[in-house]
């Protein structure tokens, strides 16, 4: 397995330099969609995490009774309960659904699906047409959790969609490889992920680990960073957080909002391979600080709190020595 891993100094580049001319949204306007009665908590993980990188706003697109509970939560999310289950499927129609949840996408860089739908199938429904509509309108995405299993029945709703990013970990990328025909007992598993990105035409996988391994078919990045020892349920929200907020920076990136020094430039196709990989890198190591911290009683708000800190403890430096161009 190759260990090829972009520099800092590269990856800060997907960074927005804050200036005093700057306005509320430049920095990012986010969504995370997910979350249903049981699962209220992987949402509110993915979108604080993008607001605590940096992003200026985030919403949920969640269930209905999903709603009160991620509000009470904080005053920082604008939640949207837009989905329905097959408790309150009578509530709205699809096409309602669609016409709500299009409507917001069109403020938004970036979008992360599946944290906490569960397995309802009228709220899988209700993200499919989320799905297909953000593909629609070129936003990037990303896809963890139970969006995945999404894509393992429905694989065109995904394929050929360079400008997405799969989070699955090793049982979701073994069901992963099982829909697409891919061996995983014959072969090394950064190949068979490999394989598994080129079947869905070229986007990033992004398999969690000890060490992740990001892919795009062609390309590939290890992350060993360091972690913590704890594996408390919500870590791989945050990672779909900061993967959310690097993918709207880099659609800011791309459309050429601030100008980069580096040397080194990130060709547009690139950017959700080094999305990803700054996302997993700074996941790694608040989970890291949070267990210095805390140890075994850490828990998933442990590491959320830490992502700032993790954020500044790779970039601050690099960050400071970068002047905002005039």
């Amino acid at each position: 397995m190759s260990n090829f891993q972009p520099r800092l100094q590269t990856l800060a580049q997907l960074i927005p330099p804050l200036t005093p001319d700057m306005h509320k949204g430049e920095c990012g306007r986010v969504a995370a969609i997910g979350g249903c009665e049981e699962y209220t908590g992987a949402p509110y993980f993915v979108a604080s995490a993008s607001l605590r990188l940096g992003t200026d706003i985030a919403y949920v697109i969640c269930e209905k009774d999903a709603g009160p509970v991620i509000k009470s939560y904080t005053p920082d999310l604008i939640v949207n309960p837009y989905l329905r289950s097959t408790d309150n499927q009578k509530d709205r129609s699809l096409s309602e659904i669609q016409q709500k949840i299009d409507s917001l996408l069109s403020k938004l860089h970036a979008v992360s699906v599946g944290s906490g739908l569960g397995n309802d199938e009228n709220i899988r429904a209700s993200v499919k047409l989320a799905i297909e509509a953000a593909r629609k309108r070129q936003l990037p995405l990303v896809l963890d959790a139970d969006a995945l299993a999404i894509v393992g029945q429905y694989p065109q709703i995904i394929s050929g969609y360079t400008n997405a990013v799969l989070t699955p970990n090793p049982p979701e990328f073994s069901r992963l490889c099982k829909s697409l025909d891919v061996s995983l007992d014959q072969c090394p598993l950064d190949e068979a992920a490999k394989s598994v990105a080129r079947k869905l035409g070229g986007l990033t996988l992004l398999i969690k680990g000890k060490k992740d391994i990001i892919t795009n078919g062609s390309r590939v990045f290890i992350c060993d960073e360091t972690s913590g020892l704890r594996r408390c349920g919500g870590q791989g929200d945050i990672l779909s957080g900061a993967a959310l907020t690097f993918l709207a920076w880099g659609e800011k990136y791309k459309q050429g909002a601030w100008k980069s020094t580096a040397s080194e430039k990130i060709e547009p196709e690139m950017v959700p391979m080094h999305a990803a990989y700054a996302a997993c890198m700074l996941t790694k190591h608040a989970s890291y600080l949070a267990y210095e911290e805390c140890g075994r009683a850490t828990m998933s708000t442990s590491v959320l709190d830490q992502i700032d800190i993790a954020f500044d403890n790779k970039f601050e430096e690099i960050l400071k020595a970068v002047k905002p161009s005039k």
